[in-house]
């Protein structure tokens, strides 16, 4: 898709509506300029500003809908290419985090989009902030991902899937209903200990062996992970 000049600038002043939010994006340049440091930023710095102030318009607008900021949108938008997209989002997130991301919102949004192949939960995730953010939260658990071609391809052996959601949730009673579901469906459990991921006791079983107790652990999670628990569960079983 190829958009014209008159696309992009319509894009601007839906963002950039009245002259007060064209004023705030002003004062937040002029801050970095007119304070006796007239200079001082660099170039990539300079570029990251602006390229905060404009997706933070979008956010405000359209936090829901991610294609309205996906990395191809922006691209189109902005005339560069998408892996320069995905690093100014990164950049911009350490430089000039948004108050009011919240990735486990936005994972909740995109949960039912899951997929299961080859013995992996698979989900492609649009952006690359929340990508990361989900990454750390499965390797805080010692659970892993895999690396994958696909930058913002989030992939999760089936017997981490329990992993990757107490790290969402981090409700240790969760955790704990979870390992007593767990020691009473596994006959032999004198070979693992609680304070492992639960994807290193699972691994060693069958896989229908696998989605079986997956199946029994579901219902222990709760809170605002629950229906994300059953989404992909019921994903997964498809």
């Amino acid at each position: 898709m190829t958009w014209s000049k008159e696309e992009i600038h319509r894009k601007y002043e839906e963002y950039f509506p009245d002259e007060k939010a064209k004023a705030n994006a002003f004062d937040k340049i002029a801050e970095r300029y007119y304070c006796a440091n007239f200079g001082t930023m660099t170039k990539s710095d300079f570029e990251t500003l602006l390229f905060s102030i404009y997706l933070e318009q979008i956010l405000d607008k359209d936090e829901d809908d991610f294609t309205q900021y996906s990395d191809y949108t922006l691209s189109k938008l902005l005339g560069i290419t998408q892996s320069k997209i995905s690093s100014l989002k990164v950049k911009k997130e350490l430089l000039y985090p948004y108050e009011k991301f919240d990735w486990k919102e936005s994972f909740k949004r995109i949960s039912d989009r899951a997929v299961y192949e080859n013995g992996k939960i698979k989900l492609s995730i649009p952006d690359r902030n929340l990508y990361l953010e989900l990454k750390n939260a499965i390797e805080t658990r010692g659970g892993f991902i895999e690396a994958q071609l696909t930058a913002n391809l989030l992939q999760v052996p089936l017997s981490y899937f329990l992993d990757l959601m107490v790290a969402i949730s981090e409700d240790e009673t969760d955790i704990q209903q979870i390992w007593n579901v767990l020691k009473d469906k596994i006959k032999d459990n004198g070979n693992f200990k609680e304070k492992e991921p639960f994807g290193k006791v699972l691994q060693r079983m069958a896989p229908e062996v696998v989605f079986e107790l997956i199946g029994d652990c579901v219902p222990c999670i709760g809170g605002a992970m629950k229906t994300v628990a059953q989404e992909i569960y019921q994903a997964i079983k498809r």
